[in-house]
């Protein structure tokens, strides 16, 4: 977390009383430029855990019908969002917001808030960077503090809203945000967004209530990565093709600088023409070592994937040699038990975030109260799809609908030229053995 913005939100949570439940600083950047294998990996992960999924509201009621046209633009704009940020920064809150008659979202990554209060899933108190702009003399940057507390016998939510030129607080109304409500109690039993948090263990702090990115604790492999990156771009640079050429080649201009002759004009060489004018050129064009640096780069992501508990394909190309369906299905397994506990805190992140959103459709009594209910419908195809293909290759090929290297190029994960050559080799050893079987039976 930027230090600045820690700074501000600990003199708010010191002027309202509250305990900070600070965060460790990263040296994993979601954020970086370049290639970045945080950021990968919350992409993948993220497109195999919400991908051809579906979330609906179950209900008749005119409140359900609202919630849901709502939640088709979350889900095309916001979800995926929202959970690519929550797995590269480790944590992340989604936060309604109204204007008296629509809803929209801001999506908040954990460099931008601290939690005060919480217990389990469960969040009880925050503050939030909300929102910043520049001038040409300053930063201004909005704050706003949620906590749930008890106000004459009933739950409620308490916001307080502060405005920061720099470092220092200054009065609201002077800023873009003048029209903002500095205070206000809301009627209510959770804090007004929702949160999903990387299933990632903090090894650091197994009862932190902060989350940490998904590759936490592998900096050194990613610095590794990156490295090898480097060193391969560097190569390709410093072994680019290059002419060289003899001097006599060359001729002054009139600023009496030296340049290659016209080819229309004749040329004095050494010697003879034949094998003249090539011994006067020399193209140098060394080979780059492209294999060790794929190896290289392979095997570290490949530690990559087994340090943050991945099965292959999250940062590498996917595994797929496997003699049957059942392995195949098990190499995906520590992935998937993953991504599951990932769907629950979306789920649970869900469920607080549009309770939220009803309690806001309350206060702006546009649409009457009603029943609903959100119900998840996650998809399985990244662990069904991969055996059912498996399984039909193989049927097909019991029928002889295919060739054998059809098989075997996604098997082995191979080209048809090279699949069709692998092939080949293990028919010739085959029938080497066989011929090998009739001769010794002859000699008998």
């Amino acid at each position: 977390m930027n230090s600045m913005i820690e700074g501000i939100i600990l003199k708010i949570a010191n002027r309202l009383g509250l305990e900070l439940q600070k965060k460790k600083d990263l040296k994993i950047k979601y954020s970086d430029k370049g290639i970045n294998p945080t950021a990968i990996g919350a992409n993948v992960v993220t497109n195999i855990a919400v991908d051809d999924s579906d979330i609906q509201v179950i209900g008749d009621s005119a409140r359900a019908q609202a919630i849901q046209e709502l939640l088709y633009y979350y889900v095309d704009n916001i979800l995926s969002v929202a959970a690519e940020v929550s797995l590269g920064t480790g944590d992340c809150l989604i936060r309604p917001y109204t204007d008296g008659d629509d809803i929209g979202f801001n999506v908040i990554g954990s460099d931008d808030f601290l939690i005060t209060s919480s217990i389990g899933y469960r969040l009880k108190g925050v503050v939030i960077k909300l929102d910043e702009y520049e001038t040409k003399t300053a930063t201004y940057r909005l704050f706003e503090s949620q906590s749930l507390q008890t106000k004459e016998n009933r739950r409620v939510v308490l916001i307080n809203r502060f405005a920061y030129k720099g470092t220092d607080e200054i009065d609201i109304t002077k800023t873009i945000w003048k029209d903002i409500t500095t205070e206000e109690y809301i009627v209510a039993d959770q804090l007004l967004l929702g949160r999903y948090k990387c299933p990632t263990i903090n090894r650091d702090n197994y009862n932190s209530a902060n989350g940490v990115p998904i590759t936490f604790g592998c900096a050194e492999i990613i610095d590794n990565i990156k490295k090898k990156y480097e060193q391969y771009n560097d190569e390709f640079d410093r072994k680019e093709s290059k002419i060289f050429a003899d001097r006599t080649l060359f001729r002054r201009d009139k600023n009496d600088k030296l340049e290659l002759s016209s080819a229309k004009e004749f040329i004095n060489v050494r010697g003879g023409v034949d094998g003249g004018i090539t011994s006067q050129i020399y193209d140098y064009s060394p080979s780059i070592r492209e294999e060790e640096f794929k190896s290289a780069n392979d095997f570290n992501l490949s530690i990559l994937e087994l340090c943050c508990g991945f099965s292959r394909g999250i940062f590498t190309s996917p595994e797929t040699s496997f003699a049957t369906a059942t392995e195949l299905k098990n190499s995906l397994k520590k992935t998937f038990a993953f991504v599951k506990s990932f769907r629950r805190r979306i789920e649970h992140g869900n469920k607080e975030l549009f309770n939220a959103v009803n309690i806001i459709m309350n206060l702006n009594s546009v649409t009457p109260d009603g029943k609903w209910e959100l119900q998840h419908d996650w998809s399985y195809d990244y662990i069904e799809q991969t055996c059912e293909k498996f399984n039909q290759l193989i049927q097909s090929l019991d029928r002889n609908a295919i060739k054998t290297e059809d098989l075997t190029a996604w098997v082995l994960n191979l080209s048809p030229e090279e699949a069709a050559e692998y092939v080949e080799d293990i028919e010739a050893k085959q029938n080497e053995e066989v011929q090998k079987q009739l001769k010794a039976a002859m000699n008998e």
